[in-house]
């Protein structure tokens, strides 16, 4: 059951949105939210600006650390109190915490007690990205200790789900997490299994598996390039939520023949839910 979910934010448009949802989310499933914001260490160090300074012949920042130190740590404040007042506003039980260091390690660490993060599709840089997910994102779904929820969008509509299935092993926890969704939410959800290589062989291994379960779900196949096919049916059957493995190859792979994960999140009109 989900009822405890950690939710970044840089106090962004994009990350309100994601504190957004994150708040509906919570005030209809009865879950408590944290609200968390990292003090980037890399921003504080400000070795680019010291060294360029010394190259020029030209005087160092003065107190350079101290200064950039305390603007970040407000913004951070500012951050969590706008995240506070949206939790009080919607009856939601909140708590906060500030940290400094690299903020997708420091997100990882505070996910581990957690049943859920929720993101914003992009945070801080979303202007220069043009909606689709940044670096820190990514390297928060690849270590978080708990499935990852990446949304565009502030409300939480959640009438039914769409569970993207391929038999790998982030795949099969993406099953077992929807599973437990929808027996704790109540909320209908459909299995899709794209492409043209051995489908009714995988939906028969799912419905083994949720056979045990009070759950009776739509099974669905395409045959379809599995990136555009997830992303076309979400927008086709207007699910609401898409649950899926996140990152099941290697890097090297991906950065030749793309990510399913990344196209999927950048892409889908809906918030997608990843799992490892």
């Amino acid at each position: 059951m989900v009822k405890k979910i950690l939710v970044p934010t840089d106090g962004s448009p994009c990350a309100v949105v994601g504190v957004q949802y994150a708040v509906a989310l919570a005030q209809q499933h009865g879950a408590s939210l944290h609200g968390l914001h990292v003090v980037d260490v890399r921003l504080l160090e400000g070795p680019f600006l010291r060294d360029i300074s010394a190259s020029l012949g030209t005087a160092p920042f003065v107190n350079y650390q101290s200064n950039i130190s305390t603007i970040l740590t407000e913004r951070g404040t500012a951050a969590l109190k706008a995240f506070e007042e949206l939790c009080s506003a919607a009856g939601v039980p909140a708590e906060t915490s500030l940290e400094t260091g690299v903020v997708s390690e420091r997100i990882a660490h505070c996910s581990e007690l957690m049943d859920m993060v929720v993101m914003g599709r992009v945070g801080e840089h979303s202007d220069i990205l043009d909606g689709l997910i940044g670096s820190t994102t990514q390297a928060v779904i690849r270590r978080a200790k708990c499935p990852v929820l990446v949304s565009g969008r502030a409300e939480a509509k959640l009438k039914r789900f769409t569970v993207a299935y391929d038999g790998s092993a982030h795949a099969k926890k993406a099953l077992q997490f929807g599973t437990s969704l929808a027996e704790s939410w109540h909320v209908p959800f459909e299995v899709l299994v794209v492409g043209n290589d051995g489908g009714e062989g995988l939906l028969r291994d799912a419905e083994d598996y949720l056979k045990a379960h009070e759950v009776t779900p739509e099974y669905v196949t395409l045959d379809a390039d599995p990136s555009e096919g997830i992303v076309t049916h979400a927008r086709d059957s207007e699910t609401d939520l898409v649950v899926m493995g996140a990152y099941g190859h290697t890097k090297v792979r991906e950065l030749v023949v793309g990510s399913t994960t990344a196209y999927v999140t950048n892409h889908a009109p809906c918030p997608v839910l990843l799992t490892r």
